[in-house]
């Protein structure tokens, strides 16, 4: 398969925060520093591809996205819940009463699979339903934590035991604020930051509030919220076109990193925080100081004449050295996540649902065809020093 290049810019270093207006100003004058003409990584030498290992029919058209629970990959769609073998070999298929809008969540011996009108909680085994439930509202994206389930159900935050499904307490957000996202939990603490502007920290055993910070002229409200390993940080994406860094202790804000568009998935990954902005970056921070490690340019704008990256949808996934981001033109874009250096950006053989879930092999990916197919891709050609120049 022969692959053009995109023609990514990367920029390194430093602790930069730009402004919106700097971000936006640096897209058109970029090309005159030099940035814009350096080759990606693999230019000179033989393009890396991906091909197809194995191609399986869901009983889906519309796939979630998918997640790997030890030899299993499972998925969700508009009619069922599915396990499928590393070699392609179907485990097993569960009907799902309503559809899955979000990626499964992993659970001990278990599979939550939820969606705004339901939810159903699977044993990995055999698919067979434990127990489900239905919202009062609609739900958001769950959290498993310990023996708890913790989901948005339009202004509560809903646990459930995961053994039963009997409910364990509700947290209602100030005003009419819907919970969308997936709150986070550190030991015996629960983080919410709904759409009522405030960061509130709840006891995961009794939903009693512990503290809560109410920012809504900052960042108006926070999406994704995600801890560091030693959850030490939890990174948020606010509504005010920042990432923040905050203290899990009483929330105070440890650093802001200006991101010029807001930000609702990112990955937080080995003290990195990477997303896409749609001002036409793809960028690495520091989880822990909020410095920018690098960036890589997707749009020009027309600034220098090279093709654009396609819009972004799927979230940035990571395996090895590699992060792996998946564009709306069915183009896969390996990027080292030492440096930010673009090492592939293969055509898929396929068109692709928006998600690129990563294996144990860093070469192996699973994804989902928009005719509801789980294809499991292998990409040749990368290079053998992962922070080649």
């Amino acid at each position: 398969m022969r692959v053009t290049s995109p023609g990514t810019s990367v920029e390194r270093g430093g602790a930069g925060r730009p402004s919106r207006r700097a971000v936006l100003g640096g897209l058109a004058t970029l090309g005159a520093t030099g940035l814009a003409g350096r080759a990606p990584a693999w230019a000179a030498s033989a393009a890396p591809a991906v091909s197809v290992s194995w191609r399986g029919r869901s009983e889906n058209r519309t796939l979630a996205p998918a997640v790997i629970q030890g030899d299993r990959i499972i998925v969700a769609g508009e009619a069922t819940a599915e396990a499928w073998s590393p070699d392609g070999a179907r485990a097993w298929t569960s009907p799902l009463a309503t559809p899955a809008n979000f990626a499964p969540r992993p659970a001990s011996e278990r599979v939550v699979i939820a969606g705004r009108k339901g939810l159903s909680v699977l044993d990995t085994a055999d698919g067979n339903a434990a127990w489900r439930a239905t919202p009062t509202e609609a739900f958001g994206a769950p959290l498993v934590h310990g023996n708890r389930l913790l989901v948005g159900d339009g202004s509560d935050l809903a646990a459930f035991a995961m053994a039963d499904g009997a409910p364990l307490w509700r947290y209602t957000v100030h005003g009419t604020a819907g919970i969308f996202y997936a709150p986070a939990a550190r030991d015996n603490t629960v983080f919410l930051g709904a759409g009522d502007g405030h960061l509130t920290a709840l006891d995961a055993e009794t939903g009693a509030v512990l503290w809560s910070v109410n920012r809504t002229k900052r960042w108006q409200y926070l999406r994704q919220l995600v801890l560091t390993g030693d959850g030490g940080v939890l990174v948020a994406g606010g509504y005010d076109d920042a990432v923040y860094g905050l203290d899990p202790g009483d929330g105070a804000i440890l650093w802001r990193f200006e991101a010029g568009n807001f930000i609702n998935s990112q990955l937080v990954q080995d003290g990195g925080v990477y997303f896409w902005s749609p001002t036409g970056w793809v960028i690495g921070l520091d989880a822990f100081t909020g410095d920018r490690r690098w960036r890589t340019r997707t749009h020009r704008f027309g600034s220098d004449g090279r093709a654009d990256w396609a819009p972004i949808m799927a979230e940035v996934r990571a395996s090895g050295p590699w992060l792996w981001v998946l564009d709306m033109g069915h183009r896969l874009h390996g990027l080292d996540r030492a440096n930010g250096r673009e090492v592939a950006a293969p055509k898929l053989p396929f068109r692709a649902r928006p998600f690129v879930t990563p294996t144990a092999d860093p070469a192996r990916l699973v994804f989902g065809t928009v005719e509801g197919d789980v294809v499991m891709g292998r990409v040749t050609g990368l290079p053998v020093d992962a922070s080649m120049e």
